[in-house]
């Protein structure tokens, strides 16, 4: 997918240079924004007066010895320093788009361009630099605007104007550029060009290969804790088709690791590639234990010391695995029956398969169900209050606000246009038609970056109209992480602790379905 941009435009103060105005001590932080702000200051821009005598106009404001502002000019000018982040992004994107063009365009005196051009910038990297005091002109005048796109000779539409001020962003914009503000309190800029110039496919899909084995889940706002889980890795499994970037643990205690390697020993058991459990003598495919999957790999955390097997992680590893792989494992058979007959007094199937532990949960069932008509035993009478659970929660708003095993309305969207997009039974799918309906009262709505791809996904699993969901796209287009991935935002929880759950892996997984059905459609 090529960028559809050709020049970059840079400010120089703010964004490629970095400097302190604390540094200044001849003059107070609003002394200096005093100057920066009057007539003979954008005069000094321009290029009209010199900065000599701009220094006597800015000591009458003031009221200070002209010898003092100097001193102040000067310590500022000290105080700059290169952006080696951005330079070094610069570098990387020009390597890779070598037909890039690359300008300065910065409001500064000649006096003082001058002086910058002596710091340590790729200056030859840049193709030609506008400095006001040069032009005759500044930002955000809108002839300097004017000149920069007819001295490049590229079509506004196709520049990217980097500023760290708002009102030459909107400058920049009304004649048609793509401009983006640098500030401290949004995404980094890197991130930012990276995203637009960059393919981000290519990028996110480099990001899942590059992290093989390690796309771990983590626990929101205790970041050290690495939560090593089937359920996501199944997830990632289902998505990609690519069994060499994640890991499992198989209910019979194998490790699945890449190719053989080995990652570290986990409760006592061997680790090795799964080819190799075909002829495993521990494995008994007539026990149904050894289809029964648990949610952690290591010891679980933030929870009970001994965690029983669940049927969502269950359910997902049946839908996860290649065909390749339904040999080698229990009779599907064996486990549907296990959470047929694993019920609730209301006669709906269970989350855990343990009687200490009565849980129902709509994204369960709803994975559940999947399973069901997905192996052909959609019209087992067993599965039927389980579905009138799935329906009535559809239709009432039920997960509004999440439960006590998922964080958000998203989850539960995802699932059931999974169930609905997958299901050969034309009631069943009559029963869940609402699912676009209720998509699309959520279509702009703020949350975070895995719930966000998991609303997009479900959008595209039910044939919403790609232009309803154009906005919420884009937003998750922009989150776009600098290494490739996105970040791990979160989707379901620990129910004793309550603590929310996400995975880069998992969301990035996700987008890189979502952006290869926008490159199919498009």
């Amino acid at each position: 997918m090529a960028s559809k941009f050709k020049a970059l435009v840079f400010d120089l103060g703010g964004v490629l240079l970095e400097w302190n105005l604390h540094s200044v001590n001849s003059l107070s932080p609003g002394q200096f924004l005093t100057i920066m702000n009057s007539i003979t200051w954008h005069s000094l821009d321009r290029g009209n007066i010199t900065l000599k005598d701009a220094c006597k106009d800015f000591g009458s404001i003031l009221g200070v010895d002209p010898f003092v502002v100097e001193t102040a000019m000067e310590q500022a000018q000290l105080s700059l320093r290169p952006n080696t982040p951005l330079v070094q992004t610069i570098h990387d994107i020009k390597a890779s788009n070598p037909d890039l063009q690359i300008y300065v365009m910065s409001n500064i005196s000649r006096e003082h361009f001058k002086m910058v051009q002596s710091l340590d910038l790729p200056w030859s990297i840049f193709d030609k630099a506008f400095a006001s005091g040069v032009e005759g002109m500044r930002k955000p005048d809108l002839c300097f605007f004017q000149h920069v796109i007819k001295e490049t000779g590229v079509h506004p539409s196709e520049i990217i104007m980097v500023d760290d001020t708002a009102e030459n962003i909107c400058a920049a914009r009304s004649q048609g550029m793509h401009a983006i503000l640098v500030d401290n309190t949004l995404p980094s800029i890197s991130g930012k060009l990276l995203n637009l110039l960059r393919d981000p496919l290519q990028r996110a899909e480099v990001f899942l290969k590059d992290n093989a084995q390690n796309h771990h889940c983590f626990v929101e706002g205790h970041e050290e804790i690495k939560l090593k889980d089937n359920f996501a890795q199944l997830m990632i499994w289902e998505l990609t088709d690519d069994e060499d970037i994640i890991y499992l643990k198989w209910p019979y205690g194998k490790i699945h690791t890449i190719h053989g390697s080995e990652n570290g020993h986990l409760n006592g058991h061997l680790n090795g590639h799964l080819d190799d459990h075909f002829n495993d003598t521990a494995f008994v495919t007539s026990d149904v234990k050894n289809g029964l999957w648990n949610y952690f790999i290591e010891a679980p955390v933030l929870t009970t010391r001994e965690y029983p097997p669940d049927a969502d992680t269950t359910a997902t590893a049946y839908l996860s695995l290649p065909e390749r792989y339904l040999s080698t494992v229990p009779d599907v058979q064996l486990v549907l029956e296990k959470m047929a007959t694993n019920l609730d007094l209301d006669g709906i199937m269970q989350t855990y398969f343990d009687p200490t532990r009565p849980r129902t949960n709509p994204e369960v069932c709803c994975n559940i169900l999947r399973v069901f008509h997905r192996f052909g035993f959609g019209s087992d009478p067993r599965i039927k209050k389980t579905e009138d659970y799935i329906v009535g929660c559809l239709h009432n708003n039920a997960c509004l606000y999440g439960n006590r095993h998922y964080t958000t309305p998203e989850t539960f969207l995802y699932f059931v246009a999974r169930l609905y997009a997958e299901t050969r039974s034309e009631l069943l799918r009559k029963r869940l038609n609402v699912i676009e309906a209720k998509l699309e009262e959520r279509l702009n709505v703020p949350t975070n970056p895995l719930a966000l791809a998991l609303r997009l996904f479900a959008c595209q699993s039910v044939n919403i109209d790609p232009q309803l969901y154009r906005q919420d796209l884009e937003t998750l287009m922009s989150l776009q992480d600098e290494d490739g991935g996105w970040p791990a935002g979160h989707f379901c929880r620990i129910g004793r602790t309550g603590v929310r759950i996400g995975n880069r892996g998992l969301t990035t997984a996700l987008a890189v379905r979502i952006l290869q059905q926008e490159k199919r459609d498009a």
